[in-house]
């Protein structure tokens, strides 16, 4: 039987980059961009990453994304609150140099630069960009656009790739627990937000399993929750980070409930067909499923996961610009 890197690998190899559908026109910021004002924009057009263009905005100089905030998120708070933060004793770096983002930063010309950005040619085949996006990185570019966006003719999203590939995965059975990262990193629903936000930023994780007192997963918190600190023209924001994170998460339901947005949390088991998941994750959107046993997150299946499942990382420079 073939395995599912075999089928995935011949089908990649038959489709180029300019084979998939354009979604929507390449989004950028430029790098003279207020960090506060670039995370919202990402968090605004519910994306996790985009290119950042140079002042000139003829070229890319670096990717900024949604994990970046985290950190920026925490030392904001702690700049604006120097005393009284009850939620301070409780971070995992507490008492240790960080090494975020500062909130005196004014621009993105040294955030963007920390992520290299990624651009291919229209003819690249598309296991060359599955390889590229099992790195970690969330987007990649390619090439052939104008220059109002930098040269970029579309970015292509980790989703918008396993959109495409989703319905030939079906008869390639494979467990998800062979493409699942574990152990999970967990924080209590009744712990100051300020705490996850830092765990994210010093575990370089994109989410949370939100667990309740006896370990069993009930909420999910990611990077794209930084919506709720920075607000959007659907959410009004909420800076108070000594709150309860599940006090914090409801004022996300109360707006998705408003504007029918998604459930919190999808979960599966270890066992579960790893195509029926992705097709999950295709049709929901989600960025992660979290993997249980007993109600208890033992795993999470990430879209960085599957593609690292799927295309194990090759040498994908010397087919693409790294900028």
């Amino acid at each position: 039987m073939t395995s599912i890197q075999e089928h995935f690998k011949q089908l990649m190899e038959q489709h180029q980059c300019k084979d998939l559908p354009i979604e929507r026109d390449p989004l950028l910021v430029t790098e003279s961009m207020h960090p506060a004002e670039a995370f919202k924009f990402l968090a605004e057009n519910g994306i996790r990453a985009c290119p950042v263009a140079s002042e000139a905005g003829n070229e890319i100089v670096g990717t900024l994304d949604l994990r970046d905030s985290c950190g920026y998120i925490v030392e904001t708070f702690l700049t604006n609150n120097p005393k009284g933060t009850t939620a301070l004793s409780k971070m995992p770096s507490f008492g240790k140099s960080r090494g975020y983002i500062k909130a005196t930063a004014t621009d993105l010309k040294e955030i963007s630069r920390v992520r290299p950005f990624h651009v291919f040619q229209p003819d690249v085949s598309l296991l060359v960009i599955a390889q590229a996006l099992a790195t970690g990185s969330h987007i990649i570019g390619i090439s052939g656009g104008p220059d109002e966006k930098a040269g970029l003719s579309r970015v292509v999203t980790q989703g918008m790739l396993l959109k495409f590939v989703a319905p030939a995965l079906s008869n390639t059975p494979t467990p998800v627990k062979a493409a699942m990262t574990t152990p999970v990193t967990s924080i209590r629903v009744t712990d100051p937000v300020l705490k996850g936000f830092d765990l994210m930023a010093s575990k370089h994780v994109s989410s949370l399993a939100a667990v309740d007192e006896n370990g069993m997963i009930i909420h999910n918190m990611s990077t794209s929750d930084v919506r709720i600190f920075f607000g959007t023209s659907e959410l009004e924001a909420v800076t108070d980070l000594n709150m309860p994170l599940e006090d914090f998460l409801a004022k996300k339901r109360a707006s998705g409930a408003k504007h029918k947005t998604m459930a919190p949390i999808s979960v599966c088991k270890e066992d579960d067909d790893l195509s029926s998941v992705v097709t999950k994750l295709v049709k929901t959107g989600y960025h992660r499923v979290w993997v249980v046993r007993e109600k208890k997150p033992v795993g999470v299946l990430s879209l960085t996961d599957v593609f690292k499942k799927l295309a194990p990382s090759g040498d994908k420079d010397k087919d693409c610009t790294i900028l």
